[in-house]
């Protein structure tokens, strides 16, 4: 009996299907063709990526930049009402500077002070005009981009680079 224990074992022990060796080499031969086809794209795009057709290299740091341009005050604090949805008056409370190229400085200064009141005047349309949400943006990009196009009208485009609103505060006035 006891052999007969040890020959049932041999013959289980056989009869395991093995993997066949067919299908070790397609395997192989898979994992060949697909790294051969990775090495041969990365030998014939190159080492290091081009750069895009459309870029220009920068030729001047933002230090540079910001060393040729110089700041000139527009409006000094003022306080204009908005009356949101025609019912809620909100009081704000602005300055308006401008970036200008330093050669430009004494230009745009002249053409302030000749037009001061068309500025004021600018300011508060479109502010008054604006709404809640250009209002309550963290970035106030749109009232900017308007306050710098409406200005530019006034004093001649160009001269202007950036409206910047170094201050800017709102509240309800009930």
């Amino acid at each position: 009996m006891p052999e007969e224990v040890v020959e049932k074992k041999e013959e289980v022990q056989k009869e395991k299907p093995k993997f066949p060796k067919k299908t070790i080499l397609i395997v192989l031969g898979v994992l060949l063709l697909e790294g051969s086809t990775i090495a041969l794209f990365v030998m014939l795009k190159g080492g290091e990526p081009a750069p895009a057709a459309a870029t220009d290299p920068i030729e001047q740091t933002q230090q540079s930049l910001s060393d040729n341009l110089a700041e000139v005050v527009l409006i000094e604090n003022a306080s204009v009402d908005n009356y949101v949805g025609g019912k809620t008056k909100m009081i704000i409370t602005l300055q308006v500077a401008a970036k200008v190229e330093s050669a430009n400085k004494d230009k745009l200064d002249a053409k302030v002070k000749e037009h001061k009141n068309e500025i004021m005047n600018t300011a508060r349309v479109v502010v008054s005009s604006a709404t809640p949400t250009e209002i309550r943006d963290p970035k106030i990009q749109v009232i900017k981009r308007q306050l710098q196009v409406e200005i530019e009208k006034t004093i001649g485009e160009g001269l202007i680079k950036e409206v910047l609103l170094p201050v800017w505060s709102t509240y309800v006035a009930d």
